[in-house]
């Protein structure tokens, strides 16, 4: 008799157990994948390549590639400052150097380094004039580059190659104005 209630007793707190801990299971991360262990919402530890046990229900394993993210536009538009426009492209690659703030700088970490080049460059462009730009395109260029590295650095990134491969201004633009369309009403 106290055989089968010390069975049940030994079954009811292994099914508590596995509920409160969840179940054992196994991944694996490849050469360039880096990961971190979250415990009930909180980081646990980071994780390299290989195989990692994490308990289901209880912990999570959020990973990351981490092998360069290229980035590439072309034929872009942007205003500059005296009223001319620009059309300009670049190509540039980022990888992330740490990993948790890469996580944390966005819910998908592959944007932020796109959006941040464009960004960057939008506002350098926008800032200079016609003038500037074709006399001191290297220049340019490079303040760009500080930019971008100086802002993804801060989430987690490093940039490692940035370059500008269009670059032309175009002619001043008007103003457009609204002409208004005559209506007609049809009776």
């Amino acid at each position: 008799m106290w055989f089968f209630v010390l069975l049940w007793a030994v079954a009811i707190v292994a099914v508590l157990y596995f509920v409160r801990r969840g179940n054992p299971t196994a991944v694996n991360l490849l050469p360039y994948q880096r990961g971190v262990l979250f415990r009930k919402g909180l980081p646990l530890r980071d994780v390299g390549p290989g195989k990692h046990r994490v308990w289901t229900g209880a912990e999570l394993l959020v990973h990351a590639d981490t092998r360069p993210i290229s980035i590439v536009f072309e034929n872009q538009v942007v205003a500059l400052r005296d009223g001319f426009a620009a059309l300009y492209g670049f190509s540039a690659s980022a990888q992330i150097h740490d990993l948790r703030k890469a996580l944390y700088s966005a819910r998908d970490y592959t944007q932020v380094p796109p959006f941040i080049l464009l960004r960057c460059v939008r506002r350098e462009l926008n800032a200079a004039t016609s003038t500037s730009l074709r006399l001191e395109k290297e220049a340019t260029a490079q303040r760009i580059s500080d930019a971008a590295k100086n802002r993804l650095a801060a989430l987690g990134f490093d940039l490692l190659s940035f370059r500008l491969t269009q670059l032309q201004v175009g002619t001043q633009q008007a103003p457009t104005q609204s002409v208004p369309q005559p209506t007609t009403s049809i009776r």
